[in-house]
């Protein structure tokens, strides 16, 4: 008997977290203005707002919504049971304190690793409540080396990807979504990871966006880019 309660406690307290779960039905990724990570230093962070919907019946209806809040709607994903496992499993190991690092806590231990110590900015930047996941983590080495006299940029870029300690540049999600925003902002030209590349070429293809699409796998990849458009559009 004891085993048996034991059992079906345990089984409650795994469920329990579905729970809140169970009333979300979409998730909406929404057009967010892109932010320049220092004044003047033309190096913008691509970001998406997302928003998880409840209890609705369709995509159109979600769409309708949130376009009557007057938010653009970029994309919008439909629920299934997987995902919401996925999200339950990560609640429960939060609770036990077992989750791996978040995107963020990564992204600034390769950042300081890179720097090798903090600077003031990047603690400022990581105590922001809008900095959440690593792939603003490219832009941001970029204008730290601005600031540091590394290189200069006089053109506004939109920059995407992760990075890690060695400086090499690693794949980022939302691709297609970010090629949408840095689209509908204005930019001329955009700086990916290369792991993202072939994805990247076909959204361009889909949506029929103009921007050029720069990908590369290393810092002073993206370094040489920003130095070569500099040169021709100086």
């Amino acid at each position: 008997m004891t085993i048996s309660l034991s059992i079906l406690f345990l089984l409650f307290c795994y469920e329990l977290p579905l729970i809140g779960f169970a009333v979300q039905s979409h998730i909406a990724d929404i057009y967010h203005e892109p932010s320049e990570t220092v004044e003047r230093s033309g190096i913008y962070i691509i970001g998406i707002d997302v928003e998880t919907l409840n209890n609705m019946e369709s995509k159109q209806a979600v769409r309708d919504q949130l376009t009557n809040e007057h938010k653009d709607v970029l994309t919008i994903t439909e629920i299934n049971n997987s995902m919401s496992y996925t999200n339950k499993n990560r609640t429960l190991l939060s609770w036990f304190g077992l989750n791996a690092k978040s995107p963020k806590e990564k992204m600034r231990e390769d950042l300081r690793e890179y720097f090798g110590k903090e600077e003031q900015r990047l603690t400022d930047y990581f105590h922001n409540d809008h900095a959440t996941g690593n792939s603003a983590g490219l832009a941001i080495l970029l204008t730290e080396l601005i600031i540091n006299g590394t290189f200069q940029n006089h053109i506004p870029i939109a920059v995407t990807g992760a990075i890690n300690g060695k400086g090499e540049v690693t794949a980022v999600g939302g691709i297609k979504e970010k090629i949408q925003i840095a689209e509908k902002s204005g930019f001329q030209f955009m700086i990916i990871p290369s792991e993202n590349g072939k994805e990247a070429e076909t959204f361009q293809k889909e949506l029929h966006a103009n921007i050029r699409i720069l990908d590369v796998n290393q810092v002073d990849e993206a370094v040489k880019q920003i130095n070569y458009l500099n040169d021709i559009y100086k």
